[in-house]
């Protein structure tokens, strides 16, 4: 995990991880969110700029004897964990797979801080940054 987290510190490796992982590549156009009684709805390329750009890269420490550190790629904030990537091998009968998960508060936090500009779609839908000019679209028709 030590050699993914330093090439994930190369800002073009992670921003190009973030939207594979993320947006599966540009095939999914935008991330939105259910929060305080809303849908945020986010551009990826907004998304994945906003994360590369903000995002510190580190390996997780061990805490106490029995843990072992540097079993997660970690992806920090303002110095709190927002992500973390991790090795699972949950059964001998499964590949091993990569697990990347993300706490909603802080990564929203993240977007909110760094994407300023929105819009309200509707009472229920708040779109964001470039969102703004392309969500929508399909009822122009």
């Amino acid at each position: 995990m030590v050699e993914l987290a330093n090439k994930l510190s190369d800002k073009r490796r992670l921003k190009a991880f973030l939207e594979k992982s993320i947006f599966n590549g540009g095939e999914v156009d935008y991330l939105t969110v259910y929060d305080d009684n809303k849908f945020h709805v986010f551009y990826h390329k907004d998304v994945c700029e906003v994360m590369a750009n903000n995002f510190e890269v580190t390996n997780s420490q061990a805490r106490t004897k029995y843990q072992i550190p540097e079993q997660k790629v970690l992806f920090r904030y303002k110095g709190k964990n927002v992500g973390e990537l991790e090795m699972r091998n949950d059964s001998v009968v499964h590949y091993k797979e990569l697990r990347f998960n993300m706490i909603k508060p802080k990564a929203m936090q993240l977007l909110y801080e760094n994407i300023n500009e929105f819009k309200d779609f509707s009472d229920e839908i708040r779109v964001y940054g470039s969102a703004i000019k392309k969500f929508g679209n399909w009822r122009k028709q």
